[in-house]
């Protein structure tokens, strides 16, 4: 199993290597540059910088549970570093010439490529895992909901490349399809299965217990991890602090109540927000009010009152998609094939241009680029008291767009199932913020609006 690995991650790396020294002479050639002695100097710079920079950010990793969005956004680190390193080299051997150029070109070139490989490697990794190639086994030590939860996600998902050889536990447990391996004892005494892993997800095994377990998979060579299980609470994600000299437990993690995290974040708002200004509203805005006043009369704009941090209203902009006279009354969802819809409106809440006008709200202080999507006030009061830790969503600032967006929760919410799911994505993403992941579902949301999405209506 390793050895098959090793050849995936040796491969990735060669062909990888590969394409940079064929687009680093094409990139020469475009750019009508001569090759130079120093050009040598430039090559092994290059190599050894992408060599140093994917081995940080683990690029050859085998990546089986991570989307290809998520890869592709560690290439752009990889291409930028790049760039980085032929701009410095240009101009300490002072040749500004035709180092622009020739960046660009690079840039391009490897940028396009390597995006290309990297997904036909993908899509040809997960056929192969699909078909039962490149498989790592499974054992599951301890029976609980985090066990179950685990093993669907590995029966669920066949492109991980993952098969579950059994369950060990001090019971005889049933479970369709998996294989009982005994307690501890009777599986170090018994057992003949290829297993590349154990995972352990009880916390109820005697320190004893562990030590033979992490005696026997060093022995065998089985890679040993265990998954937090703290029976009495239900959060997701802990952290660790000290109060003084005691350590303290924190049940939700919170980045963005730490001062300078709120600050960057206000930063690229304002920043991205502002290019957002330069680039699409200086031609988007004058198009979108000539061609919604030419469909039915009323504003461009419709506000609308939406819960924003700590569940304080504010005004929410859009381009407005429904006719005037029926929009007013009571409160009622989008729908699809809705009436109220007019033929432009359609189309751009389709596109998701409606939704171009909150970067107003973003300037203005009452969302950011990316957080939880505001609900309208009414849409809040229906649900707040239905759906489980609803009203956590309101720690952080709202967002043009989000986590559950990203990930198929957006428009209409027919259920309340439907609801909690989005409030759960929306959870996850105030306890995982990261500037880069930020980043991330600009990225995914962009691809998203490209591909076209089904609950755009």
């Amino acid at each position: 199993m390793r050895r098959e690995l090793t050849k995936i991650g040796i491969f990735k790396f060669t062909t990888d290597f590969i394409v940079i020294i064929t687009v680093f002479y094409l990139s020469l050639i475009l750019s009508n540059k001569g090759f130079q002695r120093s050009d040598g100097l430039l090559l092994i710079m290059l190599s050894l910088g992408w060599y140093f920079s994917t081995k940080a950010n683990n690029f050859y990793g085998e990546f089986r549970t991570e989307k290809f969005v998520g890869e592709m956004l560690i290439l752009v680190q990889n291409v930028a570093l790049q760039v980085i390193i032929a701009g410095q080299v240009f101009f300490s051997l002072n040749q500004m010439s035709y180092s622009r150029t020739f960046v660009m070109y690079y840039a391009i070139l490897l940028s396009i490529t390597l995006f290309i490989k990297s997904y036909i490697t993908k899509k040809a990794l997960l056929i192969y895992r699909e078909r039962g190639g490149n498989t790592r086994m499974i054992a599951f030590v301890g029976h609980n909901s985090l066990t179950e939860n685990l093993i669907e996600l590995i029966v669920n998902n066949p492109h991980f490349g993952m098969k579950i050889s059994g369950l060990i536990a001090i019971k005889s447990i049933e479970l369709p399809g998996i294989k009982y391996l005994g307690d501890i004892d009777h599986f170090i005494l018994t057992n003949a299965s290829k297993i590349d892993e154990i995972i352990v997800t009880s916390n109820k095994i005697s320190k004893d217990k562990i030590k033979i377990l992490i005696n026997y998979c060093d022995q065998k060579a089985i890679r040993l991890k265990f998954v937090p299980n703290f029976d009495n609470f239900y959060y997701s994600r802990f952290q660790f602090q000290l109060f003084g000299n005691y350590p303290l437990i924190t049940l939700r993690a919170e980045p963005l109540q730490q001062p300078t995290w709120v600050f960057i974040k206000r930063m690229f708002d304002i920043v991205f927000a502002l290019l957002v200004f330069v680039l699409i509203y200086s031609w988007l805005i004058p198009i979108m009010a000539i061609i919604i006043k030419l469909e039915s009369p009323g504003p461009v704009f419709f506000l609308q009152d939406r819960w924003g941090k700590n569940g304080e209203k504010f005004k929410c902009f859009k381009f407005r998609s429904m006719r005037t006279e029926q929009t007013a009354g009571e409160f009622q969802q989008a729908q699809k094939s809705d009436n109220r819809i007019t033929k432009v409106g359609a189309f751009i809440r389709k596109t998701s241009i409606d939704e171009l006008p909150q970067f107003i709200n973003v300037l203005l202080g009452d969302m950011s680029v990316v957080g939880p999507r505001p609900h309208a006030h009414e849409h809040n009061l229906l649900t707040k008291d239905t759906v489980d830790k609803y009203m956590m969503r309101h720690w952080v600032k709202p967002g043009v767009t989000g986590w559950a967006q990203v990930n198929g929760f957006r428009g209409e919410t027919k259920t309340v199932e439907q609801m909690q799911l989005r409030v759960d994505y929306d959870i996850w993403y105030i306890e995982h913020w990261s500037l880069w992941l930020d980043l991330k579902i600009i990225f995914m949301t962009v691809y998203n609006l490209i591909k076209g999405e089904e609950m755009a209506y």
